[in-house]
């Protein structure tokens, strides 16, 4: 547009169009791009792309905080990678406002890098207004510094992307509201469900509870009758009249499976006269049966069936009890199928319930455990007498045996001390007479005499372990035992670990018993063992006593002991303490040593 001015002077003034169309065109462009955004992150990605544009800044910073001061948030974008500044320096640009100061202050950073940036020569920032709150800070910088129309240019960005921020802020906001709806919606449609649930199984939990009560109840009644002397006619009347009570039943019925395979019922019901008991036949049962009795026996079924109940498969089964209706569950004690329990017309309006037939089912347990109980009582009284004659005539043949014994042993000890062990002696003399020190024979006789000596405390060490000296003597017992240790180790040169606590009364055959079980052991590792290691232990345990020989000697294969040469003292150790009423355990690897553990009771034990 041009002006001619007074005095024949020209003012040329230039147009919008002309200096400014193509600003204009890229506010609006930009505008158009703004509002083409719905989230925040969105707009502000879009808003320092567009500032890095039209005012050829070398980075763009937009610091955002909500209502709350709760979300802070500061994205930047350099329009040359290689020239973005560091997180510091931006904090330092714009420290000198206080309202972006404090907006970046704990804010989180997007979009930051920690290499170094180009100098900056001016920035220019704006408060981000829209609807009388302030939203944050926007801000450009350059080395280059800016125009009054760059200036100008990044003033009216500000307020559009102030405006399209305000919008996408409003619109996340509804759409958190939207959800928020939406979750508040599904959350209560969760809590009435919960709800609903909460309540069923508070009803649940309080028939369950009645239902622990009422079977409580059973098993005290079922105690309480068994305890009564009683026999089991009386005992099954107590009990059907308590668990009909329970289960509000008019009648309750123990059926029993007998041997023939038949299900008979058991006199003593409760509620049925003695006309309709007579009238109640056996009925077939049997594992491979389909009928509803065999199925509650043999298949573990909880029967429960009403007329009232509509297409019911058992309606034969009702009309020909001629009941209303019924429960029945499965009469077991253990894996004994023993047959069924019954209840029949229920005393209240609904009917009987899962619960009557738990109840039903701990009372049907209980009685089976007691019907085991009372046939059981006269065999084991039986079982005890023999056991108790068994148990004497075990003892009377223990004293028999070892008295035996004992005494074959003291002839045996007798005949050897007056005979072999005279001669031996005898021999030694005549030896030592024969000495000619100026012939050649001395070398020979020598080895003789030596050889004569071994004999000699071998037959004296066989005349210890058959009749020891000291165990006839009170308090010699443990003499006894220490002197065979001593034998032990002068024998084997082994180190001997003895540890002896024993009572001071023990009879004499029971002495004998603990000594011929120890030394069998002891001869055992003398003759194979090889041992440089062994333990001697008699100790008091569990009104016995417990006996442990073990050494670290060569050991052997404990099933094939049978087979082995020499080894027919292990079994003796067995017969001897199972025939006292204790045990033995062998236990032993080739390479591994051996251990001897036995045990014998002290009943009868005392002198």
């Amino acid at each position: 547009m041009r002006q001619v001015a007074q005095g024949g002077s020209h003012l040329e003034t230039v147009g919008l169009d002309a200096g400014y169309g193509h600003v204009l065109e890229a506010i609006e462009s930009a505008s158009v791009e703004l509002a083409r955004f719905r989230t925040v992150s969105e707009v502000a990605d879009s808003a320092l792309r567009l500032a890095l544009r039209l005012t050829r800044s070398s980075v763009a910073f937009l610091a955002l905080v909500d209502e709350n001061g709760d979300d802070k948030r500061v994205f930047s974008m350099a329009a040359d990678p290689a020239d973005s500044m560091p997180r510091d320096e931006i904090e330092k640009m714009f420290a000198a406002e206080p309202a972006l100061s404090e907006a970046i202050a704990g804010s989180t950073w997007s979009g930051m890098d920690e290499t170094a940036g180009p100098a900056i020569r001016s920035t220019c920032s704006k408060t981000l207004q829209a609807a009388g709150r302030s939203l944050g800070m926007f801000g450009v910088a350059s080395p280059s510094g800016y125009t009054a129309l760059q200036e100008r240019t990044f003033a009216i960005l500000a307020n559009h992307v102030a405006a399209a921020i305000a919008l996408a802020q409003d619109a996340e906001r509804r759409q958190e509201m939207v959800n928020t709806l939406v979750n508040l919606r599904a959350e209560l449609d969760r809590s009435e469900r919960h709800r609903l649930i909460n309540d069923e199984r508070a009803r649940s939990a309080e028939r369950v509870e009645r239902a622990h009560e009422a079977a409580v109840e059973a098993l005290l009644a079922v105690s309480r009758h068994a305890r009564s002397g009683h026999n089991l006619v009386d005992f099954y009347s107590r009990l059907t009249r308590s668990i009909a009570g329970l289960v509000a039943a008019h009648k309750v019925l123990f059926w029993r499976l007998n041997e023939d395979g038949t299900l008979a019922p058991i006199p003593g019901a409760h509620g049925i006269d003695p006309e309709s008991f007579s009238r109640l036949y056996p009925a077939p049962c049997a594992p491979d049966r389909d009928d509803v009795a065999s199925r509650v026996v043999f298949h573990d079924l909880m029967f429960k069936a009403a007329r009232s109940d509509e297409a019911s498969d058992f309606q034969h089964v009702l009309e020909a009890l001629n009941v209303a209706n019924a429960i029945a569950v499965p009469w077991r004690a253990g894996d004994q199928r023993l047959g069924l329990v019954a209840a029949y017309d229920s005393r209240r309006s609904e009917g009987f319930s899962r619960e009557d037939t738990w109840v039903l089912q701990k009372a049907g347990l209980a009685a089976g455990l007691v019907w085991h109980l009372k046939y059981a009582e006269a065999d084991l009284k039986k079982t005890s007498d023999r056991l108790q004659k068994v148990d004497a005539a075990r003892q009377m043949l223990l004293k028999n045996v070892s008295t035996a014994v004992d005494k074959a042993n003291k002839r045996f000890a007798g005949d050897l001390h007056d005979d072999a062990l005279q001669k031996l002696t005898a021999a030694e003399l005549q030896l030592q007479r024969l000495h000619d020190p100026n012939g050649d024979s001395t070398e020979v006789l020598t080895e003789a005499q030596f050889l004569l000596a071994q004999t000699e405390e071998a037959l004296r060490r066989l005349l210890f372990e058959v009749r020891p000296p000291a165990l006839e003597v009170p308090g010699g017992f443990a003499e006894t035992i220490r002197e065979r240790i001593r034998m032990l180790r002068s024998l084997t040169g082994a180190e001997v670990e003895v540890d002896l606590d024993l009572p001071e009364e023990l009879s004499y055959e029971f002495r004998s018993l603990l000594f011929r079980q120890m030394a069998e052991a002891i001869a055992n590792i003398e003759k194979h063992a090889a041992a440089t290691r062994i333990r001697v232990s008699l100790q008091v345990r569990e009104d016995g006593i417990h006996g442990l020989i073990e050494d670290n000697g060569r050991g052997f294969v404990v099933a094939e002991r049978d087979r082995l040469p020499g080894h027919l003292g292990l079994l003796a150790l067995n017969e001897r303490a199972l025939l006292a009423g204790g045990w033995n355990k062998i236990q032993s690897e080739p390479g591994l040593g051996t251990t001897v553990e036995f045990w014998i009771p002290l009943a009868d034990s005392k002198v």
